[in-house]
């Protein structure tokens, strides 16, 4: 055994296997994987939306209502695409996810009442007082479940 060397290669390989073992594999929280991935979707949407110009024109509030509405729905589909811990689905289903997507659809035919009035400042000013909310979307659920980015986009979006 004294001309038997092991490689680095080897032992490299053997203390990684040994460390995943010690770890339990590669098994990961379903709610910890959940947030992390739903705080990636919602951090992006919290950028974008910060980066959007307020119209300061009318000719600039259509553009502003399409943009804002696309920032939504990609934020909701890719919410929806996840998949949430078998134990809260119902749950996120209910307070955030379907309430969320209503939203987005209200947001879309706000959108286009918005390209309707095109620079008509009355009737545009009429259609700010009915922009959609987002009260039905339980943002304080999304703080306590560890979403506070969530919250945050989905609040100042409506």
């Amino acid at each position: 055994m004294e001309g038997m060397r092991r490689s680095p290669l080897a032992g490299t390989l053997l203390t990684t296997a040994l460390l995943l073992a010690a770890c339990g594999g590669d098994e990961v929280d379903p709610k910890v994987a959940y947030v992390e991935q739903a705080t990636g979707v919602c951090d992006e949407a919290q950028r974008a939306f910060e980066a959007l110009a307020t119209p300061t024109t009318p000719e600039g509030f259509a553009p502003y209502a399409d943009e804002l509405v696309g920032i939504l729905e990609t934020a909701q589909t890719e919410l929806t695409g996840l998949t949430p811990p078998p134990d809260d689905e119902a749950e996120l289903r209910e307070k955030v996810l379907d309430p969320f997507a209503e939203v987005v659809e209200q947001g879309k035919a706000f959108a286009d009442d918005v390209e309707a009035a095109g620079t008509d400042q009355a009737a545009l000013l009429a259609l700010i007082g009915q922009r959609p909310s987002a009260a039905a979307v339980d943002t304080e659920y999304l703080r306590t479940y560890g979403l506070p980015t969530c919250a945050d986009a989905i609040e100042q979006a409506g």
